[in-house]
């Protein structure tokens, strides 16, 4: 007994030590902490003030310009070469750079950290992103209804009763998940009046719209996959429609003007050209970024939701009722926890960003000039601007890998299925050479199982001797 006793003191003993001494290393630990807080409280402070001040400028991108200003799509716009002024290759640079340091810091402990926490704390809204969704793609079609003259935002403007007999339909339909298709379908119905009423140009300011309907109309299916890839689509379609208007910043600088200076406090003291510049670059800056990495995009993510809900205060209702569904997808990205296949390295960031610009500016003319002006004349922009954004999606998203490797398995593929003509003969795979290096085959395998297939089963072929 006295035994025991004993030995339940010295068990007690150690733990006090043990305890003893961890209370007196944590000082330390937080002397380190706190350490490393300063030396990173600089240029985060730093940075954040940056994408702050940028932020307030950007308040006339962040208000649809065509919603204020009667804007003529026809009239010719500015000349590519003249858009390249010292003042937008300054922002444009700025915003490179902001965009490396991002990409930089996603990828460090710090970065995945923040992505844990933002992971937490979202988690119950990403699991009610659908009901979000409907409730709010709900509210906005109902108020459409009840003004029953527009489309689907404040500028598309029509008078029709099946029009607004399909407006009232959509939050009707939103009520069941089983028809969630049909009001997908009455969504993209909308976008196809519009099409037809304002042309297509005019209408490619809102993808969004089409991606809002194909979430809707894939939101019954059973396939895991395909419910994966709304959240992305849905993304994508977003991005665009914020994409494109940011182009019109350039090209159509007096569009914004106006704006500029019946709201001069949004300006912060600068000339309003200076304004206009900087305003059309952080949305598209933002808007990139929605395409990229998934730390970088919740952020932007976030920053957009900000300055899109600091914009009604300035210019009322009319921008955030057309503003309302934007938002909530905005809300529903920056949840979006993303996935293990998107990561990028930073490197690629920027001259991703720049070839897009390029490609998004050559686009845009082309385009304008094909709908508006000389067809002749559109065939340059519009194949320069396909090119460089093929190239974009090949070599940065990693496609042209994936079609390389899929390629190469089906050489394989050949190899293993044991036929090879030579000279007349079709001779067995145990006798036929390899039809590419064992290199190219691994990363063929491997990228045919990334996408989730498997190789074809090799037939038995027998030999034949003629």
């Amino acid at each position: 007994m006295w035994a025991f006793v004993v030995r339940n003191s010295e068990n007690k003993g150690r733990s006090m030590r043990t305890d003893h001494a961890a209370v007196c290393g944590s000082p330390r630990a937080a002397f380190d902490l706190g350490r490393v807080g300063l030396k990173t409280m600089k240029p985060t402070l730093f940075v954040g003030c940056l994408i702050a001040s940028l932020s307030l400028t950007s308040t006339a991108a962040t208000a649809h310009v065509k919603w204020f200003v009667n804007c003529n799509v026809s009239d010719e716009p500015l000349p590519v070469q003249a858009l390249f002024t010292p003042t937008f290759l300054l922002f444009f640079a700025l915003f490179l750079m902001l965009l490396y340091v991002g990409c930089t810091a996603e990828r460090t402990t710090l970065g995945a950290n923040i992505s844990q926490l933002l992971d937490h704390y979202t988690a119950p809204l990403h699991r009610r992103a659908d009901d979000l969704l409907r409730s709010v793609a709900a509210v906005s079609f109902a108020l459409l209804w009840a003004d029953g003259g527009l489309i689907i935002t404040p500028e598309l403007k029509a008078n029709s009763i099946w029009l607004s007999a399909i407006q009232l339909l959509i939050p009707m339909y939103m009520f069941w998940r089983a028809t969630l298709p049909a009001a997908g379908a009455g969504i993209i119905m909308l976008y196809g009046y519009g099409v037809a009423t304002y042309g297509l140009f005019h209408m490619l300011d809102y993808p969004v719209f089409i991606g809002l309907g194909v979430f809707f109309m894939l939101s019954v299916s059973q396939n895991a996959r395909l419910l994966a890839f709304r959240f992305d689509f849905l993304r994508w379609t977003v991005a665009c429609s914020l994409l494109w208007p940011s182009i019109e910043k350039f090209v159509y600088p007096g569009w914004v003007a106006p704006i500029a200076i019946t709201h001069p406090e949004i300006t912060l003291g600068f000339d309003v050209a200076t304004v206009v510049t900087a305003a059309g670059i952080v949305e598209f800056g933002l808007s990139f970024t929605l395409f990229w990495t998934p730390l970088v995009r919740r952020l932007a993510a976030l920053v957009l939701i900000a300055v899109l809900t600091a914009a009604t205060f300035d210019f009322g209702k009319v921008d955030g009722i057309g503003h309302l569904m934007i938002i909530t997808i905005l809300i529903v990205i920056f949840a979006h926890p993303g996935g293990t296949n998107d990561r990028r390295h930073p490197a690629l960031a920027s001259p991703a960003a720049g070839t897009t610009l390029a490609a998004v500016v050559l686009l845009y003319t082309g385009g304008h000039a094909l709908y508006y002006g000389s067809k002749i004349a559109s065939v340059i922009p519009l194949l320069s601007g396909a090119a460089l954004l093929t190239l974009v999606l090949l070599c940065v998203l990693g496609s042209a890998r994936l079609l390389f490797s899929i390629g190469v398995g089906r050489l394989s593929g050949l190899r293993v299925a044991g036929i090879e003509r030579r000279d007349g003969r079709c001779v067995s795979a145990a006798s036929a050479p390899d039809l590419a290096p064992r290199r190219w085959r691994s990363n063929a395998s491997e990228g045919i199982r990334g996408l989730g297939s498997e190789a074809p089963p090799p037939r038995n072929v027998q030999p034949t001797v003629s």
